[in-house]
């Protein structure tokens, strides 16, 4: 009896319910592989592709970008990705709470907090610098290349910077909730 109670209060929160659900931890999951999903996306632009189109013409760079911005903003993988790490992230958080899962749970909360961020800059920053991007035309049709990439490419960079780290910080926290909640939470198990 006292081995059966042992077991049993190693493997449930204090609500009673596993702390380690199987629907939490496939979400924790999914969410985690969307993050990093967009987190290597990201990287991938700081490190290699905004790098390289530093060293092109200005003609070059607007055109790049262009084409870039119409593609990514239509890629459903892309989508699926971007929109997956948060529906996820925030979804996994919940579960994690209603499980117990209580220092996994606070791992996720500050992934999704991190997410946010990226998201809000990618919003609040890049989308109106696309849109301006956009409106000032075809390269071949702009008067002042130069002006247009100058007043485009450092508040795209800088805040692209920020923004690939703060999701990495937050695929950082989603891989520590799921090693957290691989079993049991210790913070959830009751003292004997």
């Amino acid at each position: 009896m006292a081995e059966t109670t042992r077991r049993r209060s190693r493997h449930t929160g204090s609500n009673g319910r596993s702390s380690a659900d199987p629907v939490a931890g496939f979400v924790l999951v999914a969410a985690t592989l969307a993050v990093g999903l967009i987190a290597g996306f990201f990287f991938d632009w700081a490190v290699a592709i905004m790098p390289t189109l530093a060293e092109t013409d200005d003609a070059t760079f607007v055109d790049v970008m262009l084409q870039s911005i119409t593609t990514i903003n239509t890629s459903v993988p892309f989508l699926l990705a971007l929109s997956g790490g948060f529906i996820g992230t925030a979804v996994a958080a919940v579960l994690l709470y209603r499980v117990s899962s209580r220092t996994a749970f606070r791992w996720t909360l500050a992934a999704l907090a991190f997410y946010v961020v990226a998201v809000f800059i990618t919003f609040g920053v890049h989308f109106p610098l696309h849109e301006a991007l956009a409106n000032a035309g075809h390269p071949d049709a702009i008067a002042d290349l130069a002006a247009v990439r100058g007043d485009f490419e450092a508040p795209w960079v800088n805040a692209h910077l920020v923004r690939t780290a703060a999701v990495i910080l937050a695929f950082v926290a989603l891989c520590r909730a799921l090693w957290l909640g691989r079993g049991t939470d210790a913070s959830t198990v009751k003292a004997r």
